[in-house]
Formats: structure tokens, C-alpha cells, sequence
């Protein structure tokens, strides 16, 4: 193993780092994409996680705060997301435990209603479904959903 080869691997590493945080299955990727041995990526890995810049339960919990605050989805959809990063099962139930995914599905939802408003009642029923269906919710949080909706739609 070359001291040169680990010295650039680090340094990829912590350019591919700098726009936001990965998971140690997305740096291995990236690092085998890059060319380097088993042996280098494993150090390099090794080596971030010592220095936390490498650390899967923070990384899992911080894409879950992000998702709900930016782009939400349903608990399914964020697992998927986390599997798609290599994180494991475990901390992934950890992290989404706490997801409210009626608040998200009206979170998600909210900037479309005014978009929707003119809408008669079975168009908007088919708008609201199909984006929160293809947002990951089920039946009943999208049901549920656009129930409230329709309620608030015709508040006097």
C-alpha cells in the first residue's frame, strides 16, 4: 500500500464530503469508482470514521430531519432512500421512528393546494392522491390527507 495513493484517497474524500455528508457505502463506492485498492478504501474509510466525518447514524438521522423539512415522504419512502445508501435496517427504524406521517403528508402537499384551488372536488381528490401516493403515503395518511383538505376548502 502506497502512503501517496492513501494521502489522495483522503483528500478525494474529503472534497467528495465537503457539499454534504455520505454514507460510508456511498464513499466506497465513490473511492472504488475512483480506482483505488480494497486495502485503500478500507483505511481511508477507517480513517473518517476515527475523525467522524464518516458516521451512518448521524448521517441517517440528518437525511430524515432534511427529507421532512425540504422534501417530505412517508416513512416507507425515506427507508427506501437510506436502504438506496447502504445504511442498515436498524438505524434506519431508529431514525424514522419518530416521523409523523400525517403532518408530513400535509407538509408535503401544502405548496400545491393554491396551484389546485381552483380545481372541482373530484380533480383535486385525484391531484392531492396521485402526489402523495407518489410521495410514498399510504391510502389511508392520503385519504386522511385530502379529507382535511376538503374540510378546510369549505370553512365559512
Amino acid at each position: 500500500m502506497n502512503e501517496k495513493e492513501v494521502l489522495k484517497a483522503y483528500q478525494l474524500s474529503i472534497r467528495y464530503l465537503a457539499p454534504r455528508a455520505r454514507s460510508v457505502h456511498e464513499m466506497r463506492l465513490y473511492l472504488e469508482k475512483k480506482g483505488f485498492s480494497q486495502e485503500v478504501i478500507d483505511n481511508t474509510v477507517i480513517k473518517l470514521e476515527k475523525e467522524n466525518l464518516l458516521n451512518d447514524k448521524e448521517f441517517a438521522a440528518m437525511f430524515v430531519e432534511q427529507r421532512e423539512r425540504f422534501k417530505p415522504k412517508s416513512k416507507f419512502a425515506i427507508g427506501y432512500e437510506l436502504r438506496q445508501k447502504g445504511i442498515g435496517v436498524d438505524t434506519i427504524e431508529s431514525c424514522v421512528m419518530d416521523v409523523d406521517e400525517y403532518a408530513s403528508a400535509f407538509s408535503a402537499i401544502k405548496n400545491k393546494i393554491k396551484l389546485w384551488d381552483s380545481y372541482d372536488d373530484d380533480k383535486f381528490k385525484s391531484k392531492v392522491m396521485n402526489y402523495l401516493k407518489n410521495r410514498g403515503f399510504s391510502y389511508e395518511v392520503s385519504i386522511s390527507t385530502f379529507n382535511e383538505l376538503l374540510s378546510e376548502r369549505y370553512k365559512f
